[in-house]
């Protein structure tokens, strides 16, 4: 699809405010058509003052791609962290300054076949359900597989006190995508880390011409990959803004016990603690929780 045409559709009303309310408070990344010079499309995650790239209305989105046309840009991801501040390199590092954090599984297909994502994102939600994430959850077909997302606000303020949102978000991924039952035609990852971005809603694709689109749980059986054609896309505004406050924090206690904390960027003098040290002290801590 000619780069004119990405930029009509960045330029519709309803996607700005889509991809605006969602990366409000996120690490924003763009990636772009144009290649560096080692042959490889460019991935821009800082403006010219070397601050992370953020979005936080409609003239933000419009802004980035205009200053950014040199390497065209194409998809608009945001990170699974939302950050108390985002006004330096430092700010993206800390872990301190991340507040929320939004568990998500990427859902890819073996043989090309849609339908396989989508079968193995129903097993997700459906394990996700016994676990009681039931009005929390949403699916996001992303181009050529899917996302299953856990909002972050499924986790209550005194849990995320307890257990650093970070550790919440990769322990549940984690937990959650050892359950599943091998095989099918998709294949699940569970990766979570300090700078995890993941496709906006309504975004296109980085080389698909697909656009992102968010589908509630009760519709997923209804769900076409016509949904995501460009040209008359069907996306639910509702789907990533509905949560339910509190109904993961059960799945997140008996996730952190199971897999424990993400370890790569948190502060130490010298190496981190052993991980028995780290559940040890945290199983302690949540003796107190109610």
């Amino acid at each position: 699809m000619k780069w004119e045409k990405i930029l009509e559709h960045y330029s519709r009303k309803d996607v700005k405010h889509e991809i605006a309310e969602y990366c409000t408070n996120r690490w924003v990344a763009l990636h772009c058509e144009e290649l560096d010079e080692k042959g490889k499309k460019i991935i821009l995650r800082y403006d010219t003052y070397r601050r992370p790239l953020r979005i936080f209305s409609e003239d933000d989105v419009q802004k980035l791609l205009s200053e950014n046309t040199r390497y065209r840009p194409r998809a608009i991801y945001a990170s699974a962290h939302v950050y108390r501040s985002l006004r330096s390199r430092e700010d993206v590092v800390d872990r301190k300054n991340i507040i929320a954090s939004s568990p998500t599984l990427d859902i890819d297909s073996k043989d090309g076949d849609w339908r396989g994502v989508l079968e193995k994102a129903m097993q997700v939600i459906k394990l996700l359900e016994k676990y009681g994430i039931v009005n929390s959850v949403f699916f996001k077909w992303s181009g050529r597989g899917a996302h299953v997302h856990i909002h972050q606000n499924a986790f209550s303020e005194e849990i995320r006190r307890r257990i650093d949102p970070i550790d919440i978000s990769y322990s549940v991924t984690k937990f959650i995508a050892s359950m599943l039952e091998p095989g099918g035609g998709a294949v699940v990852e569970a990766i979570i880390d300090i700078q995890r971005v993941f496709t906006a809603p309504l975004s296109f694709h980085r080389d698909v011409d697909r656009v992102a689109v968010c589908v509630l749980p009760e519709n997923l059986s209804e769900f076409s990959i016509d949904w995501t054609s460009p040209e008359s896309f069907q996306h639910f505004p509702n789907a990533w803004r509905r949560f339910s406050p509190g109904e993961g924090d059960e799945l997140a206690e008996k996730a952190f016990m199971k897999i424990g904390p993400y370890i790569a960027g948190r502060p130490r003098r010298r190496k981190h603690r052993p991980l028995d040290e780290e559940i040890l002290d945290m199983m302690k801590r949540l003796e107190n929780y109610p």
